[in-house]
């Protein structure tokens, strides 16, 4: 015994891309799926990849600066401005390098 079941469903494609929008919900076309971006300023790139908030044309990223040498602690050997590297260094080399011992 065998069942053929046969079933026709129109499929609609509002955007052209050529994906019905039952698979891939791409309203406005820009290649990104709805439900993981969103352009609530209308400029085109969405929410999640913009970083500049404040139409500046820079990026907005500030780098955290705590010994305010203006050099930013993620590069500074000295993020806390006391004399001392932050890499604490042991070994033979332990006399060359000094160790920080607030870090």
């Amino acid at each position: 015994m065998s069942t053929e079941i046969i079933s026709s469903v129109d499929l609609v494609d509002t955007d052209g891309d050529g994906y019905a929008e039952t698979a891939v919900i791409d309203s406005d076309g820009d290649g990104w799926v709805d439900v993981v971006t969103t352009d609530v300023d209308g400029d085109g790139y969405a929410d999640v990849a913009e970083y500049d908030t404040d139409g500046d044309g820079w990026v907005d990223v500030t780098a955290v600066d705590v010994d305010g040498d203006v050099v930013a602690d993620e590069v500074s050997l000295d993020a806390d401005g006391d004399g001392y590297q932050e890499t604490v260094v042991t070994g033979p080399d332990a006399a060359v390098f000094p160790v920080d011992p607030l870090a």
